[in-house]
């Protein structure tokens, strides 16, 4: 069984496939550190045994959304998957028609960045929390795995460097419940320069503005100061021979948890609390809290 998914009728699913491409493009992009394209080639409604339908004896990479706990996965060709393994390793982008340890483990890592890069916009446009995880990677040979009545299938085409690559995204219909709209308390309702300012811990005298909703005069000193901010990630603290023992290669383990925020900071006072993400190649920062100011006062008193 099988039916195309009709957007007109199902806004929220075009949005949903919608960020699936474009999220998907940027994190292949700097995962791979090459030039990927994607569109969406079809997105259809389907049930377990004709979901794996031109992938067979590929890879899969089994997944879920631990949330809602909804099914969900990646097919991809072998030899595409494993040469997009090989740039994340920073080589060449060897084919391989098996996946052998070695590679599985690389496949892994990068289809777990790849999946955990849908959370942040996901819950920016749905107004809920995802947590996509890759569980496995395996060889497609049976779809007993999937045990749901319907399935979202979603194909990707484009290419990674003017090569062709196809993959598949599919999830269990039941994930359409947390598609709801956007929430708008979410949204920034004063856009002035004052309220901006004042979110990220800079404070001015109380002056009126003057005639013609010009800027404070004091508020003026201050549009052209470069103020330097920080993403910090977390820290850790090693001993003097552990710091002259590390060399290329060697992990730093870091005193905060995966799933914590990371903090911004204004002069090391943190500010702002969000997300790491990929914009165009480039990490960036998504702002996910803004410290309160009582929190920012005795910050600053410490």
């Amino acid at each position: 069984m099988t039916e195309t998914v009709n957007f007109i009728n199902s806004p929220s699913l075009e949005k949903f496939s919608g960020l699936i491409v474009s999220t998907f493009a940027s994190s292949l992009s700097a995962i791979s550190s090459r030039t990927v394209n994607l569109s969406l080639d079809e997105m259809v409604k389907c049930d377990a045994d004709t979901l794996f339908t031109a992938y067979e004896n590929e890879t899969l990479v089994v997944a879920k959304e631990d949330n809602g706990g909804y099914e969900t996965g990646l097919l991809f060709r072998t030899r595409d998957i494993t040469k997009l393994a090989d740039f994340m390793l920073a080589g060449d982008g060897e084919s391989k028609d098996e996946i052998d340890d070695d590679t599985k483990d690389a496949v892994q890592e990068l289809t777990s960045q790849l999946l955990s890069s849908l959370n942040v916009p996901f819950e920016e446009a749905f107004s809920n929390k995802f947590s996509f995880k890759s569980e496995d990677v395996i060889k497609n040979s049976s779809s007993a795995l999937f045990h749901c009545s319907e399935y979202y299938c979603i194909d990707l085409k484009g290419d990674v460097d003017g090569a062709e690559l196809n993959f598949r995204f599919v999830c269990d219909t039941n994930i359409e419940a947390k598609l709801g709209g956007q929430d708008d308390n979410n949204l920034v309702d004063d856009g002035s320069i004052e309220a901006l300012l004042g979110n990220a811990g800079i404070s001015f005298d109380d002056e009126p503005a003057e005639s013609g909703g010009n800027t404070p005069k004091n508020l003026d000193l201050l549009l052209d100061i470069d103020i330097p901010i920080s993403v910090r990630m977390g820290s850790a603290k090693l001993f003097l021979k552990d710091i002259l023992g590390l060399g290329p290669g060697n992990i730093v383990e870091l005193e905060q948890n995966a799933d914590d925020p990371i903090e911004l900071a204004i002069n090391d006072k943190v500010i702002a609390r969000g997300e790491v993400v990929i914009v165009d190649g480039y990490f960036g920062f998504r702002i996910k809290e803004i410290v309160s100011k009582a929190e920012r006062i005795r910050k600053l008193k410490d």
